[in-house]
């Protein structure tokens, strides 16, 4: 799912796509790794399409699978298979899009092939990285996803995790849209979360839920949101307790809130503390630190 700059009044949530099936691949045993380049709050990868390209994509831990801005599509030619709706959790239907099949991608030389990808106008939604379509999670479905903030290195490889103890190895459940539901707790309350490196909030949650926790002041109007499907209001607040993820805990976080969507979601102001690895066919993460430094949310 997509969000980008909620405090500056221009905030994007959303983008909800079924899930496509995996993609085959061709990168044998080894270990593919590129810088993680941020872009506003925005990770953005060079991938090749049927040998033509770079062309700048967002990789989106929230989309279910690949998608690219239509005019990109009718630019390479890329054959139209069928149709399918997009959205956001809100609205998973809202816009009517093209599914296409890219024979050949590429991502840091490893090669997939047959790929379907959705097609719609702006469906990259974001300006500011002059990207041309996001990079789903199908195609990490059979390998690690390393995505170290700190050290700005994104890597894919073969392997699993350990087995999900709750701490260092997380579980987390797939959500219908093919989004990464993962735990937390905040005070007492456990609730569920999106996995979501296509937003730039830290926790964003429903409106609703604000009565469940132990905030420290009212909720205060900070900005509007906007997804592929809708636009709403969004506020923050304190909260008065510990946050935890996994084996991390976070005292008194800074929360957000909206009366749009109605999941939850953790995203780049959390997400950047963290070496994030995700295990797609065990459905595992883990949360690593580097260094001793408490986060601040």
């Amino acid at each position: 799912m997509r969000i980008t700059g909620a405090v500056s009044l221009a905030a994007a949530f959303g983008l909800f796509v079924p899930r496509a099936p995996a993609a085959g691949a061709h990168m044998g045993a080894e270990e593919r790794s590129l810088p993680m380049e941020i872009v506003g709050t925005q990770i953005v990868v060079p991938v090749k399409i049927d040998g033509k390209g770079p062309f700048r994509f967002v990789l989106d831990t929230g989309a279910g699978r690949t998608a690219l801005d239509r005019d990109l599509a009718r630019e390479l030619a890329l054959p139209v298979t069928g149709r399918v709706r997009v959205g956001d959790p809100a609205n998973p239907e809202a816009i009517a899009a093209d599914e296409v099949r890219i024979d050949r991608f590429e991502l840091a030389g490893a090669v997939f092939r047959n790929l379907t990808a959705a097609s719609w106008e702006h469906a990259a939604l974001d300006s500011e990285s002059r990207t041309r379509g996001v990079l789903g999670m199908e195609i990490f479905s059979d390998r690690l996803l390393v995505l170290d903030y700190p050290g700005r290195r994104l890597i894919f490889r073969p392997g699993e995790l350990p087995a999900a103890d709750g701490r260092g190895v997380v579980p987390f459940r797939r959500s219908e849209g093919g989004t990464l539901v993962v735990p937390l707790t905040i005070g007492k309350v456990e609730l569920e979360a999106d996995l979501d490196s296509g937003s730039p909030e830290g926790v964003a949650l429903p409106k609703k839920w604000a009565g469940r926790l132990a905030l420290d002041g009212e909720l205060a109007r900070i900005g509007r949101g906007r997804t592929a499907a809708g636009e709403f209001e969004i506020y923050g607040a304190t909260s008065a307790e510990t946050l935890r993820i996994g084996s991390v805990e976070i005292p008194r976080p800074r929360l957000t809130f909206n009366d749009y969507l109605p999941v939850a979601n953790i995203g780049y102001r959390l997400l950047r503390h963290f070496v994030v690895t995700l295990d797609q066919k065990n459905r595992r993460v883990r949360f690593e630190t580097k260094g001793s430094e408490p986060i601040a949310l």
